[in-house]
């Protein structure tokens, strides 16, 4: 639900009122303004109190006649009777009222982007809380898949070595990857095994990414943070493409389609011998 800002006036400064309204509506708040939200035949004061009771900021235009007016000096009552947050705002010199004198108030009697100033110190006063996104999580077999893909090339790697000493082959972000998911499934961690010890045979790859699909299946809480820990990797080592056969970071070889980002620095090395010097 979005915030509301309660705006208290004279009806001789309702062209202001109405152009600040527009100002605060279009920067994300409900206004309430009497000229719009009293229906013709409701109960002038009834409105008036469920106006103020449905706001979070009561916003006082201050001048001449807003100050002489007795309804404004109610609605300025009730909101400090009722603790609302308060932002008076001076438009002409005039006389404070007496129970207003203690709020810091807003002066915009010389500025010519009222609107603006105004606006500046709602939001300060009432933030308007952006909704938190929601997480996206990869589906397991697509998330298998991109797992299978970085994960390969270390476990390859390893030849003969145990499955906890796998990990030790891969650089720190992708071994926190290994680490959870080997943790999780004893599963995962034996088809690792067999493609450590088989590199160059293809169902063992297979194995190890339908193993990883049951993990997921099984469960979401490590599906999800697998996902987070993927999405980090991915933005941390500037990799593309992770899904098409490839992965390059830091001295590692790759198979397939790669695409590198950023700057880049020192020798590269792409294919069988084939490598490039670069200082740029």
């Amino acid at each position: 639900m979005s915030q509301q800002v309660f705006i208290s006036y004279s009806h001789s400064d309702a062209d202001f009122a109405n152009e600040l309204c527009k100002a605060i509506e279009s920067a994300g708040y409900e206004v309430w303004l009497d000229r719009t939200d009293i229906q013709t035949g409701s109960h002038w004061d009834d409105e008036i109190v469920k106006g103020l009771n449905a706001s979070q900021l009561f916003l006082i235009l201050l001048s001449n006649r807003s100050v002489a007016s007795q309804n404004v000096k109610d609605e300025i009552g009730y909101a400090i009777d009722h603790n609302m947050q308060i932002l008076p705002v001076l438009l002409e010199a005039c006389d404070i009222p007496f129970r207003l004198k203690r709020y810091q108030y807003v002066d915009v009697t010389s500025l010519k982007e009222k609107n603006k100033t105004i606006l500046e110190n709602v939001k300060s006063m009432l933030p308007i809380s952006k909704p938190e996104k929601e997480k996206k999580t990869m589906d397991p077999i697509t998330l298998a898949a991109t797992v299978t893909t970085i994960l390969s090339p270390f476990i390859k790697k390893a030849g003969e070595a145990a499955a906890e000493k796998i990990g030790e082959k891969f650089p720190d972000s992708i071994g926190k990857i290994w680490s959870a998911v080997s943790k999780k499934s004893d599963n995962v961690a034996e088809a690792a095994t067999d493609l450590a010890k088989n590199p160059d045979d293809a169902d063992n790859e297979v194995v190890l990414k339908k193993q990883l699909q049951k993990a997921f299946e099984k469960d979401q809480e490590l599906a999800e943070m697998i996902a987070e820990l993927v999405e980090k990797t991915k933005s941390e080592a500037n990799i593309s493409n992770i899904g098409d056969g490839a992965v390059a970071t830091d001295h590692s070889n790759a198979v397939g389609k790669i695409e590198i980002g950023g700057d880049l620095s020192g020798n590269i090395t792409i294919g069988n011998g084939n490598s490039i010097n670069s200082n740029k």
